[in-house]
């Protein structure tokens, strides 16, 4: 990338990330819910432009499952009628939170370095000595958490039984989303399990464990 492109996308983010949220505010009040999700859906893809994640493509297609929707909402109205309008804007999404899910637990597998715990603990041993460093505050982990599992070789063994028991809750989550029984305590798991992940990154981390946590809804029938 060169220094003119750097120029306009230094000039460029805080404009765009301002429409972008003003745009996610209207489309959950269901003003104009359409047009603001295409405003939301070019935001997401200026971030891809500069850095490219895996958290802002699935926002970016969770939001693009809006377009085919036949009735997102209007104003603040609401109606108890029941409606196949939004049947197949509804499979979409639940097809990218399933695939978000198992997608992630066949990366991990892949990786040797996530499955031995070392990621982990490199990710957080690192972020604590960068932490005053940065010009914003990015990383806040408890005193306890570093006492616990950032202690060298053992540590890693920690860190490698909780990315274990991740690839676990990530396969068992989205089954146990479709099952009325197991519903409740698939949504408290998952609670959990994104509010482990954003106390990893909180604030690169929050807005994708908000969609993520918002799509469960979508499994109930």
């Amino acid at each position: 990338m060169g220094n003119d492109q750097a120029d306009l996308i230094s000039s460029t983010y805080r404009p765009v990330m301002a429409i972008r949220l003003l745009a996610s505010v209207a489309v959950i009040c269901g003003i104009a819910p359409k047009l603001c999700a295409v405003l939301v859906l070019a935001g997401l893809f200026c971030e891809l432009i500069y850095e490219y994640r895996y958290n802002t493509t699935y926002m970016a297609l969770m939001v693009a499952c809006l377009l085919p929707a036949g009735n997102i909402g209007t104003g603040f109205t609401f109606s108890d009628e029941a409606s196949s309008a939004n049947t197949w804007a509804q499979f979409l999404a639940v097809l990218i939170t399933l695939d978000l899910y198992w997608n992630g637990v066949w990366l991990k597998i892949r990786s040797p370095q996530f499955m031995s715990g070392l990621l982990l603990a490199q990710f957080v041993h690192g972020a604590e000595k960068v932490k005053d460093r940065l010009p914003y505050r990015e990383f806040f982990y408890p005193r306890l958490l570093l006492k616990i599992m950032d202690d060298g070789p053992a540590g890693v063994k920690k860190w490698r039984l909780a990315a274990q028991m991740t690839i676990f809750l990530e396969v068992v989550i989205p089954i146990a989303l479709f099952v009325p029984q197991a519903r409740p305590w698939a949504i408290a798991i998952g609670v959990l399990v994104h509010l482990a992940f954003a106390l990893l990154k909180p604030r690169g981390i929050i807005g994708f464990s908000i969609a993520t946590l918002a799509s469960y809804i979508l499994f109930v029938p």
